[in-house]
Protein backbone atom coordinates (compact mmCIF):
# COMPACT_ATOMS: atom_id res chain seq x y z
CA UNK A 1 0.00 0.00 0.00
CA UNK A 2 1.35 3.48 -0.80
CA UNK A 3 0.62 4.84 2.56
CA UNK A 4 1.49 8.44 1.66
CA UNK A 5 -0.84 8.39 -1.30
CA UNK A 6 -3.75 7.16 0.99
CA UNK A 7 -3.26 9.89 3.28
CA UNK A 8 -3.05 12.27 1.00
CA UNK A 9 -6.27 11.01 -0.22
CA UNK A 10 -8.08 11.28 2.92
CA UNK A 11 -7.23 15.11 3.25
CA UNK A 12 -8.53 16.27 -0.52
CA UNK A 13 -8.27 20.30 1.33
CA UNK A 14 -4.71 20.26 1.71
CA UNK A 15 -2.83 21.05 -1.61
CA UNK A 16 -0.53 17.75 -2.75
CA UNK A 17 3.26 17.63 -1.59
CA UNK A 18 5.29 17.88 -4.77
CA UNK A 19 7.07 14.87 -5.70
CA UNK A 20 10.66 16.01 -4.52
CA UNK A 21 9.13 16.98 -1.05
CA UNK A 22 7.41 13.57 -1.18
CA UNK A 23 10.69 11.61 -2.60
CA UNK A 24 12.78 13.13 0.20
CA UNK A 25 9.83 12.56 3.42
CA UNK A 26 9.86 8.87 2.28
CA UNK A 27 13.52 8.89 2.18
CA UNK A 28 14.12 10.19 5.61
CA UNK A 29 11.57 7.54 7.11
CA UNK A 30 13.59 4.53 4.89
CA UNK A 31 16.43 5.74 6.54
CA UNK A 32 14.94 5.63 10.25
CA UNK A 33 13.21 2.42 9.57
CA UNK A 34 16.09 0.52 8.46
CA UNK A 35 17.88 1.84 12.03
CA UNK A 36 16.08 -0.63 14.00
CA UNK A 37 16.50 0.30 17.57
CA UNK A 38 18.82 3.58 16.80
CA UNK A 39 17.52 7.64 18.12
CA UNK A 40 19.06 9.57 15.76
CA UNK A 41 18.66 13.27 16.51
CA UNK A 42 18.85 16.22 14.60
CA UNK A 43 19.77 19.44 16.86
CA UNK A 44 18.82 22.73 15.97
CA UNK A 45 21.25 24.84 13.89
CA UNK A 46 22.63 27.97 14.98
CA UNK A 47 20.56 31.23 13.57
CA UNK A 48 17.94 28.66 12.30
CA UNK A 49 14.02 29.78 13.20
CA UNK A 50 13.39 25.61 13.13
CA UNK A 51 13.39 24.05 16.34
CA UNK A 52 12.28 20.81 16.17
CA UNK A 53 14.35 17.17 16.49
CA UNK A 54 13.08 13.29 15.95
CA UNK A 55 13.96 10.57 18.38
CA UNK A 56 12.21 7.49 17.30
CA UNK A 57 12.58 3.85 18.03
CA UNK A 58 10.97 1.77 14.79
CA UNK A 59 10.29 -1.88 14.74
CA UNK A 60 9.28 -3.78 11.72
CA UNK A 61 5.85 -3.24 13.02
CA UNK A 62 5.68 0.19 13.52
CA UNK A 63 7.13 1.04 9.75
CA UNK A 64 3.72 1.65 8.77
CA UNK A 65 2.90 3.83 11.83
CA UNK A 66 5.78 5.42 11.30
CA UNK A 67 4.99 6.32 7.51
CA UNK A 68 2.12 8.03 8.56
CA UNK A 69 3.53 10.35 10.96
CA UNK A 70 6.11 11.61 8.66
CA UNK A 71 3.84 12.44 6.13
CA UNK A 72 1.53 14.32 9.04
CA UNK A 73 4.39 16.08 10.08
CA UNK A 74 5.48 17.38 6.05
CA UNK A 75 1.42 17.75 5.25
CA UNK A 76 1.28 20.32 8.51
CA UNK A 77 4.66 22.09 7.26
CA UNK A 78 2.45 22.76 4.00
CA UNK A 79 0.02 24.39 5.96
CA UNK A 80 0.00 28.35 4.98
CA UNK A 81 0.31 30.51 8.10
CA UNK A 82 -0.17 33.86 8.56
CA UNK A 83 2.61 36.46 8.72
CA UNK A 84 2.53 38.12 12.17
CA UNK A 85 0.68 41.81 12.20
CA UNK A 86 2.86 44.31 14.04
CA UNK A 87 0.31 46.78 15.73
CA UNK A 88 1.34 50.25 15.79
CA UNK A 89 0.81 51.71 19.02
CA UNK A 90 -2.15 54.95 18.34
CA UNK A 91 -3.70 57.44 20.58
CA UNK A 92 -2.69 57.68 24.04
CA UNK A 93 -0.58 54.67 23.69
CA UNK A 94 1.37 56.95 21.69
CA UNK A 95 1.84 59.60 24.06
CA UNK A 96 2.79 56.58 26.55
CA UNK A 97 5.47 55.34 24.46
CA UNK A 98 7.02 58.94 24.18
CA UNK A 99 6.62 58.85 28.12
CA UNK A 100 8.77 55.68 28.32
CA UNK A 101 11.40 56.63 25.68
CA UNK A 102 11.64 60.35 27.68
CA UNK A 103 12.30 58.40 30.93
CA UNK A 104 15.32 56.54 29.42
CA UNK A 105 17.17 60.43 28.49
CA UNK A 106 20.09 61.00 30.93
CA UNK A 107 19.96 64.11 32.98
CA UNK A 108 22.10 66.88 32.39
CA UNK A 109 22.99 70.35 33.53
CA UNK A 110 24.76 73.70 32.96
CA UNK A 111 25.03 77.38 34.16
CA UNK A 112 22.31 78.53 32.26
CA UNK A 113 18.78 77.21 30.50
CA UNK A 114 19.08 78.40 26.82
CA UNK A 115 16.30 78.40 24.72
CA UNK A 116 15.47 80.26 21.39
CA UNK A 117 12.02 80.08 20.35
CA UNK A 118 10.90 80.94 16.43
CA UNK A 119 7.37 82.67 16.57
CA UNK A 120 5.31 82.74 13.53
CA UNK A 121 2.11 83.13 11.79
CA UNK A 122 0.02 85.33 9.37
CA UNK A 123 -2.05 88.62 9.54
CA UNK A 124 -4.07 90.82 7.29
CA UNK A 125 -4.02 94.07 5.96
CA UNK A 126 -5.13 96.45 3.31
CA UNK A 127 -8.00 96.92 1.49
CA UNK A 128 -9.25 94.79 -0.07
CA UNK A 129 -7.35 93.04 2.13
CA UNK A 130 -4.39 90.46 1.64
CA UNK A 131 -2.41 88.41 3.60
CA UNK A 132 1.23 88.86 5.27
CA UNK A 133 3.64 85.96 6.82
CA UNK A 134 5.58 87.23 9.67
CA UNK A 135 8.76 85.25 11.50
CA UNK A 136 10.55 86.60 14.81
CA UNK A 137 13.03 85.09 17.35
CA UNK A 138 13.38 85.30 21.15
CA UNK A 139 16.97 83.87 22.96
CA UNK A 140 17.07 83.28 26.35
CA UNK A 141 19.74 82.80 29.10
CA UNK A 142 17.92 81.58 32.72
CA UNK A 143 21.15 81.51 35.34
CA UNK A 144 21.16 78.85 38.02
CA UNK A 145 22.44 81.48 40.33
CA UNK A 146 19.80 84.23 40.25
CA UNK A 147 22.48 86.48 41.10
CA UNK A 148 23.85 86.05 37.72
CA UNK A 149 23.22 87.92 34.96
CA UNK A 150 19.97 86.95 32.74
CA UNK A 151 19.95 88.20 28.98
CA UNK A 152 16.56 87.99 26.66
CA UNK A 153 16.96 89.28 23.06
CA UNK A 154 14.57 89.35 20.24
CA UNK A 155 14.43 90.00 16.84
CA UNK A 156 12.36 89.69 13.59
CA UNK A 157 13.47 87.36 10.98
CA UNK A 158 10.97 88.91 7.86
CA UNK A 159 8.02 90.35 7.62
CA UNK A 160 6.69 89.48 4.09
CA UNK A 161 3.84 88.83 1.29
CA UNK A 162 2.29 85.17 1.92
CA UNK A 163 2.11 84.40 -1.98
CA UNK A 164 2.80 85.88 -5.35
CA UNK A 165 -1.26 86.70 -5.58
CA UNK A 166 -0.34 89.17 -1.65
CA UNK A 167 2.68 90.21 -3.01
CA UNK A 168 0.90 91.94 -6.21
CA UNK A 169 -2.00 93.14 -4.15
CA UNK A 170 0.74 94.88 -1.73
CA UNK A 171 2.91 96.44 -4.41
CA UNK A 172 -0.80 97.73 -5.89
CA UNK A 173 -0.84 99.19 -2.49
CA UNK A 174 2.10 101.15 -3.42
CA UNK A 175 4.70 98.71 -1.59
CA UNK A 176 3.95 100.65 1.51
CA UNK A 177 7.34 99.91 4.10
CA UNK A 178 4.85 99.59 6.84
CA UNK A 179 1.77 97.75 7.00
CA UNK A 180 -0.87 97.45 9.98
CA UNK A 181 -3.06 94.22 10.67
CA UNK A 182 -6.38 94.45 11.11
CA UNK A 183 -6.35 93.97 14.23
CA UNK A 184 -9.30 93.30 16.92
CA UNK A 185 -11.31 96.73 17.44
CA UNK A 186 -10.49 98.39 20.32
CA UNK A 187 -6.59 97.16 20.40
CA UNK A 188 -4.50 100.17 21.02
CA UNK A 189 -1.45 98.13 20.58
CA UNK A 190 -2.05 97.09 17.32
CA UNK A 191 0.68 99.14 15.48
CA UNK A 192 2.33 99.29 11.88
CA UNK A 193 4.89 96.67 10.76
CA UNK A 194 7.87 97.58 8.77
CA UNK A 195 7.88 94.97 5.69
CA UNK A 196 11.58 93.20 5.50
CA UNK A 197 12.54 90.11 4.28
CA UNK A 198 16.16 89.87 6.33
CA UNK A 199 16.87 90.39 10.38
CA UNK A 200 15.79 93.47 11.92
CA UNK A 201 14.46 94.97 15.35
CA UNK A 202 17.37 93.85 17.36
CA UNK A 203 16.57 94.28 21.10
CA UNK A 204 17.53 92.74 24.63
CA UNK A 205 17.53 92.89 28.32
CA UNK A 206 21.09 92.04 30.19
CA UNK A 207 20.16 92.29 33.97
CA UNK A 208 20.32 90.82 37.48
CA UNK A 209 16.64 89.78 38.72
CA UNK A 210 16.93 88.54 42.19
CA UNK A 211 13.81 86.64 41.79
CA UNK A 212 14.31 85.21 38.47
CA UNK A 213 12.40 82.29 38.35
CA UNK A 214 10.61 79.70 35.69
CA UNK A 215 6.93 80.43 35.02
CA UNK A 216 4.45 78.77 32.45
CA UNK A 217 1.19 78.91 33.61
CA UNK A 218 1.81 76.63 36.39
CA UNK A 219 3.73 78.52 39.38
CA UNK A 220 6.99 79.90 39.80
CA UNK A 221 9.49 77.70 40.30
CA UNK A 222 13.60 77.95 40.82
CA UNK A 223 16.02 75.35 39.28
CA UNK A 224 16.03 73.58 42.93
CA UNK A 225 11.97 73.26 43.33
CA UNK A 226 12.01 71.74 39.19
CA UNK A 227 14.73 69.58 40.32
CA UNK A 228 12.58 68.66 43.62
CA UNK A 229 9.42 67.08 41.66
CA UNK A 230 8.90 63.79 41.85
CA UNK A 231 9.16 60.91 39.21
CA UNK A 232 6.36 59.05 39.89
CA UNK A 233 2.78 60.27 37.97
CA UNK A 234 0.29 60.16 41.75
CA UNK A 235 3.60 61.88 43.79
CA UNK A 236 3.37 64.52 41.04
CA UNK A 237 -0.01 65.12 41.03
CA UNK A 238 0.01 65.53 44.87
CA UNK A 239 2.60 68.47 44.69
CA UNK A 240 0.72 70.32 41.75
CA UNK A 241 -1.60 70.92 44.47
CA UNK A 242 -0.09 73.69 46.63
CA UNK A 243 0.15 75.49 43.50
CA UNK A 244 -3.74 75.04 42.98
CA UNK A 245 -4.29 76.37 46.18
CA UNK A 246 -2.08 79.43 45.49
CA UNK A 247 -4.05 80.10 42.27
CA UNK A 248 -7.04 79.91 44.07
CA UNK A 249 -6.10 82.42 47.38
CA UNK A 250 -5.90 84.79 44.54
CA UNK A 251 -9.50 84.32 42.79
CA UNK A 252 -9.48 81.43 40.30
CA UNK A 253 -12.38 79.41 40.06
CA UNK A 254 -10.94 76.05 39.15
CA UNK A 255 -11.02 72.85 40.77
CA UNK A 256 -7.64 70.74 41.32
CA UNK A 257 -8.71 68.48 38.41
CA UNK A 258 -9.50 71.46 35.92
CA UNK A 259 -6.22 73.19 37.11
CA UNK A 260 -4.23 69.44 36.07
CA UNK A 261 -4.12 69.97 32.05
CA UNK A 262 -2.20 73.57 33.02
CA UNK A 263 0.52 71.29 34.31
CA UNK A 264 1.81 70.60 30.43
CA UNK A 265 3.33 74.16 30.72
CA UNK A 266 5.80 72.20 32.83
CA UNK A 267 7.34 70.12 29.19
CA UNK A 268 9.04 73.33 28.67
CA UNK A 269 10.91 73.46 31.86
CA UNK A 270 14.07 72.02 32.39
CA UNK A 271 12.79 69.23 34.30
CA UNK A 272 14.66 65.91 35.30
CA UNK A 273 13.88 63.06 32.55
CA UNK A 274 11.81 61.47 35.22
CA UNK A 275 9.49 63.98 36.05
CA UNK A 276 9.10 64.50 32.33
CA UNK A 277 8.16 60.97 31.96
CA UNK A 278 5.82 61.07 35.53
CA UNK A 279 3.98 64.63 34.15
CA UNK A 280 3.46 62.77 30.32
CA UNK A 281 1.76 59.67 31.98
CA UNK A 282 0.01 62.20 34.40
CA UNK A 283 -1.49 64.32 30.87
CA UNK A 284 -1.95 60.83 29.53
CA UNK A 285 -5.02 59.70 32.31
CA UNK A 286 -6.84 63.30 31.78
CA UNK A 287 -9.63 63.31 29.69
CA UNK A 288 -8.53 66.65 28.06
CA UNK A 289 -5.67 65.03 26.71
CA UNK A 290 -6.29 64.33 22.73
CA UNK A 291 -3.38 62.51 20.87
CA UNK A 292 -3.69 63.77 16.94
CA UNK A 293 -1.10 61.29 15.78
CA UNK A 294 2.37 62.05 14.48
CA UNK A 295 3.23 64.82 12.64
CA UNK A 296 6.28 67.55 11.31
CA UNK A 297 6.55 70.48 13.37
CA UNK A 298 6.57 74.25 11.33
CA UNK A 299 10.44 73.50 11.09
CA UNK A 300 10.31 70.18 9.44
CA UNK A 301 10.95 68.24 12.57
CA UNK A 302 8.79 64.84 13.18
CA UNK A 303 6.75 64.65 16.64
CA UNK A 304 3.66 63.74 18.34
CA UNK A 305 0.53 65.88 17.58
CA UNK A 306 -0.98 66.35 21.07
CA UNK A 307 -4.03 68.50 22.84
CA UNK A 308 -4.00 68.77 26.66
CA UNK A 309 -7.11 71.18 27.25
CA UNK A 310 -10.45 71.06 25.11
CA UNK A 311 -11.11 74.80 25.30
CA UNK A 312 -9.79 76.45 23.20
CA UNK A 313 -9.39 80.30 22.14
CA UNK A 314 -10.65 83.06 19.12
CA UNK A 315 -8.51 84.72 17.21
CA UNK A 316 -9.73 88.25 16.46
CA UNK A 317 -9.42 89.89 12.83
CA UNK A 318 -10.91 93.11 12.32
CA UNK A 319 -14.78 91.29 13.03
CA UNK A 320 -14.17 87.91 12.13
CA UNK A 321 -13.72 85.78 14.71
CA UNK A 322 -12.12 82.29 14.26
CA UNK A 323 -12.22 79.69 16.77
CA UNK A 324 -8.73 77.85 17.22
CA UNK A 325 -7.26 75.02 19.13
CA UNK A 326 -4.37 74.71 20.85
CA UNK A 327 -1.41 71.74 19.55
CA UNK A 328 1.92 71.22 21.20
CA UNK A 329 4.11 69.00 19.12
CA UNK A 330 6.07 66.68 20.92
CA UNK A 331 9.85 65.27 20.61
CA UNK A 332 9.16 61.29 19.61
CA UNK A 333 11.95 61.16 22.00
CA UNK A 334 13.04 63.08 24.49
CA UNK A 335 9.12 64.52 25.28
CA UNK A 336 10.27 67.80 24.94
CA UNK A 337 8.36 69.92 23.13
CA UNK A 338 9.04 71.29 19.63
CA UNK A 339 6.36 73.27 18.95
CA UNK A 340 3.08 74.92 19.90
CA UNK A 341 0.50 75.27 17.06
CA UNK A 342 -2.76 77.18 17.11
CA UNK A 343 -4.49 75.46 14.68
CA UNK A 344 -8.46 76.77 13.20
CA UNK A 345 -11.62 74.56 12.49
CA UNK A 346 -9.85 73.34 8.73
CA UNK A 347 -6.34 72.06 10.28
CA UNK A 348 -4.52 75.63 8.57
CA UNK A 349 -1.54 76.27 11.68
CA UNK A 350 -2.73 80.11 12.75
CA UNK A 351 0.29 80.40 14.65
CA UNK A 352 3.37 78.94 16.32
CA UNK A 353 6.01 79.04 18.82
CA UNK A 354 8.56 76.49 17.33
CA UNK A 355 11.49 75.73 20.14
CA UNK A 356 14.88 75.92 18.09
CA UNK A 357 17.04 74.85 21.22
CA UNK A 358 15.90 74.25 24.59
CA UNK A 359 18.81 73.25 26.55
CA UNK A 360 21.70 73.90 29.52
CA UNK A 361 24.91 75.54 28.95
CA UNK A 362 27.75 76.28 30.82
CA UNK A 363 28.93 78.90 27.78
CA UNK A 364 28.19 82.15 29.67
CA UNK A 365 26.10 84.86 27.07
CA UNK A 366 27.57 87.99 26.05
CA UNK A 367 25.99 91.27 25.54
CA UNK A 368 24.86 91.38 22.27
CA UNK A 369 26.18 93.98 19.58
CA UNK A 370 23.56 96.32 17.20
CA UNK A 371 21.40 95.39 19.42
CA UNK A 372 19.02 98.31 21.35
CA UNK A 373 19.46 97.42 24.84
CA UNK A 374 15.57 97.77 26.64
CA UNK A 375 14.75 98.18 30.30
Amino acid sequence: MDEIRLLSESLPDTPPPSPEVTASARSRVVMAAGASGARPRRTPQAGSARRWAWGWTVGAAMATATVVTAVIVLVSSLTTVAAPVIVRPTGIDLLLQVADSAARQPATAGAYWHTKAVNGGSFSTGEPPYTFEAQSTMEVWQPRDLADHALTMDWTRFVRPASPQDEQAWRAAGAPERVRPVCAEGDDDCEPIRVTEVPSDCSYMWKVEDSYLFDEGVGKFTVDDLRKLPDDPERLREALRPYHQTWYDQGSKQSFEEFLPTASGLLWLPIEPGTRAALLRLLATLPETKVHGETVDPLGRPGLSVSFDEEGAVLVSGKEETPIQNRTVLDLTTGMPLADLDVDPTGRIAGYEAMEIAQWTDLRPEEPRGCKKTS
